[in-house]
């Protein structure tokens, strides 16, 4: 069932865990991250980005991610990932999207204050999540880091919090997207610190590689949302490089994609045991 996304923060909060993100391109990522959710009776965020609608378009990827949240037997919240721009945001409201994330966060302060706020009166009562400090690496590739991450300040983001209104806030504690070069290295006492200061929910990007006892430690401190995006991905391609392999006789379709979908909606339940655990 499709429901707004600030009901599955509010889930997340009140059972003190947290509720993934999965990012999602095409019908088979979308069928094995919900498979996962109805396996595991869990609610999910269903993760449309910019490079997904360039890449299948906007209208055909819309309407088919609308429809499979409906026909979910789970909560489900079609949430548009990291938008840049404020007509992206109307653009996916208009069409049912009931969460948006308005990014931000390359700009100065009272710029991304000024466009957060532009972004809330844009979606009209849609969740809306904004992020502060910075995330390296991109949603669509591997590889990016940066050690020299603005994270994000306690303080700041409380007053940006408090300057917007926004419905939840990703923070830079030295996650980053894609897998890590090296052991991730998250500052705790960071993250502590802004669960203290900060009224809305936080939410981790980046979690592709992260450690599962660091992943459980954020939910401890506070986290509520936490997206995945790469490791679904590589889940995607080891599969069929697998199968491609091995071989599909009568150049099966169901059975070369079908494999594919099992073996994502395995990584995206692991994921949810694991946030789901305090």
């Amino acid at each position: 069932m499709l429901v707004p996304g600030r009901e599955l923060l509010a889930h997340a909060a009140s059972r003190r865990s947290a509720v993934g993100s999965f990012n999602t391109y095409n019908l088979e990522i979308t069928r094995a991250i919900l498979k996962a959710a109805e396996a595991r009776r869990t609610p999910v965020f269903l993760a449309v980005g910019s490079g997904a609608l360039d890449y299948a378009g906007f209208t055909p990827l819309v309407e088919a991610v609308l429809a499979a949240a409906r026909e979910a037997s789970v909560p489900v919240a079609v949430h548009l990932d990291h938008s840049p721009d404020v007509d992206t945001v109307a653009r996916c409201v208009a069409a049912g999207f009931t969460s948006v994330m308005i990014d931000g966060s390359e700009l100065p302060f009272e710029k991304n204050v000024a466009l957060t706020r532009s972004a809330i009166e844009a979606a009209h009562g849609v969740t809306v999540e904004a992020e502060l400090g910075g995330v390296a690496g991109h949603e669509d590739r591997s590889g990016d880091q940066s050690t020299d991450i603005p994270m994000t300040d306690p303080d700041q983001a409380a007053r940006f919090v408090d300057a917007t209104g926004v419905a939840s806030l990703a923070v830079a504690i030295g996650n980053a997207h894609g897998f890590y070069k090296g052991d991730p290295r998250l500052d705790f006492d960071r993250l502590a610190a802004l669960a203290k200061r900060v009224s809305v929910p936080l939410v981790l990007h980046g979690a592709s590689g992260i450690p599962d006892a660091d992943l459980r430690r954020c939910v401890a401190l506070g986290v509520r949302k936490i997206n995945v995006n790469t490791e679904i991905r590589f889940t995607l391609f080891q599969s069929l490089e697998q199968s491609l392999r091995k071989g599909v006789k009568g150049y099966d379709v169901t059975k070369l994609f079908g494999a594919a979908v099992d073996a994502m909606q395995a990584t995206v339940e692991e994921r949810i045991a694991v946030f789901s655990q305090a």
